[in-house]
């Protein structure tokens, strides 16, 4: 349940209060924020397959991007760190990630939204390619930040979920992209609100190539 003072600058989220908000539209599922052919529901016309099972699509506005990159930078709950999880399939395994700049968006108030738009409009495609597979547990989502002044790159590794959603946010930066070595396969620059989505595990391994100016932002998510 969410809500709103009068002046529409302060919101009431359910894991607390989040005062001084700069979007107050972001905190309600919009379908206006969503790709049309995403909107449409059509998986064959949706989805990509660029690399193995490295499936491209549009997901969100180029102005969801820019409210939610805006947003992120309004709050500043930045955390730059390495970060010890349990292996989802071995929980006596403790992972560490590689250094990144992330902030949840759990801190900004925003995870019952993105949880519905991954519901309404993830999840459905992520049934196609991979029916075998059904979405039990969506990790917390998170805004990646690269700096060409701070973490500006992450080095080879893969991902412990099932399913990695990664979601461009903006193109002012120089560099970057998401490499898959093992296809020669780099993103690139891609649109605000484009999407890849691919298998988590040793078949993925990837790097995130350094920037060489300005910032990138990514929204992540995992789906186990």
């Amino acid at each position: 349940m969410s809500a709103y003072s009068a002046a529409g600058n302060v919101h009431w989220a359910s894991s607390g209060r989040v005062l001084d908000t700069r979007h107050p539209r972001l905190f309600k599922y919009d379908p206006e924020l969503i790709d049309a052919t995403v909107r449409a529901g059509d998986p064959a016309a949706i989805l990509r397959e660029e690399a193995e099972q490295i499936y491209a699509f549009r997901l969100f506005t180029p102005e969801f991007c820019r409210l939610l990159v805006e947003e992120a930078e309004h709050r500043g709950c930045w955390e730059t760190g390495e970060w010890k999880e349990d292996n989802p399939n071995a929980p006596d395994i403790k992972e560490v990630s590689l250094a990144d700049t992330t902030q949840h968006l759990e801190s900004m108030g925003l995870e019952r939204v993105y949880e519905e738009v991954v519901r309404r409009h993830v999840v459905p495609l992520v049934n196609h390619v991979w029916p075998v597979f059904k979405v039990q547990k969506i990790d917390p989502p998170y805004v990646l930040k690269y700096d060409a002044d701070a973490i500006r790159t992450m080095d080879l590794h893969y991902d412990l979920e099932t399913v990695t959603l990664v979601v461009y946010l903006n193109d002012e930066f120089e560099g970057g992209g998401t490499y898959f070595p093992r296809w020669r396969y780099s993103t690139g620059k891609r649109a605000p609100g484009s999407a890849i989505m691919y298998p988590g595990g040793l078949s993925h391994v990837h790097e995130g190539l350094p920037i060489t100016s300005g910032r990138r932002y990514l929204l992540c998510g995992a789906f186990y």
